[in-house]
């Protein structure tokens, strides 16, 4: 099941359905009577391409999801408050975002960009309180797991290795929520911190994470960062045109849209 879902995730992709929509227009163009109506295809598709590679358009997407949870913020040395770091803060949990296995590169450079913005939100509330536990997470389909590396690239920033916990078998954020219910439930110490741990995840995915983990019993406090629905006004010449920042955006708001709707309908949601 689990690889039929990243299949189905896959090819549901913003992006593939433009690569199959115009596939179809140019067969429909070359080879079928209806010339036409595949070359309407491909213009129609080219423009959707256009418009969900614009900021306007992505940001409009991504912008409700991100809006769910207030970023954690500490006092300022102004006297200016923000949302506080709780007090008894146990564990920091920071979700996978995607990682590579290789030796050859710099630790910094085999977690994805997303991991890497996770992991250090995840580092700068764990420097608020350190002696809570900070939990890596995330599998790879082969050698070191996410959670490993993103370990090792905790100790490189200065979290001592004590400190640091792994969920190294979860492929998605329902196996990392059942993973840390567990690694909590056989634990014979006080737990009570620790089902409250702050989740620190990108602010897109937060919501179904935060889903996930209260049906596992546990009762995260949302620490959203990686935003990517960032303000903007038409101030320069490129933001006029279509970029594939932008198209990353859409793609993103559109992973978590679908996977809102697939834990609907597993009544998960």
């Amino acid at each position: 099941m689990f690889f039929f879902t990243k299949l189905a995730g896959a090819l549901l992709k913003p992006l593939s359905l433009v690569v199959i929509a115009l596939l179809v227009g140019l067969l429909m163009a070359a080879f079928t009577r209806f010339r036409r109506t595949g070359l309407a295809l491909m213009g129609v598709t080219t423009l959707a391409l256009a418009l969900i590679s614009w900021w306007p358009v992505s940001n409009s997407l991504m912008a409700p999801l991100e809006g769910v949870y207030t970023p954690i913020e500490v006092s300022a040395p102004d006297g200016a408050v923000g949302q506080v770091l709780p007090s008894d803060v146990a564990a920091i949990v920071v979700l996978g975002g995607g990682a590579v296995d290789d030796p050859s590169l710099p630790v910094s450079a085999q977690l994805s960009a997303t991991s890497l913005q996770r992991l250090i939100e995840g580092i700068r509330l764990w420097r608020m309180r350190p002696d809570a536990l900070l939990i890596t997470s995330g599998a790879l389909p082969r050698g070191r797991s996410q959670a490993a590396i993103a370990a090792d690239m905790a100790v490189a920033l200065g979290v001592p290795r004590r400190q640091i916990r792994m969920l190294p078998a979860a492929r998605n954020t329902e196996e990392e929520a059942a993973a840390y219910a567990e690694w909590v439930n056989t634990r014979d110490d006080n737990t009570a911190g620790l089902r409250q741990p702050l989740l620190v995840s990108s602010a897109s995915h937060l919501p179904r994470a935060i889903a996930a983990f209260d049906h596992e019993g546990i009762e995260p406090r949302p620490a959203p960062t990686a935003h990517r629905a960032i303000p903007q006004q038409f101030a320069r010449p490129g933001d006029f045109a279509p970029s594939a920042d932008d198209l990353r955006t859409t793609e993103a708001a559109w992973h978590e849209y679908l996977g809102r709707v697939w834990a609907w309908l597993r009544g998960r949601e």
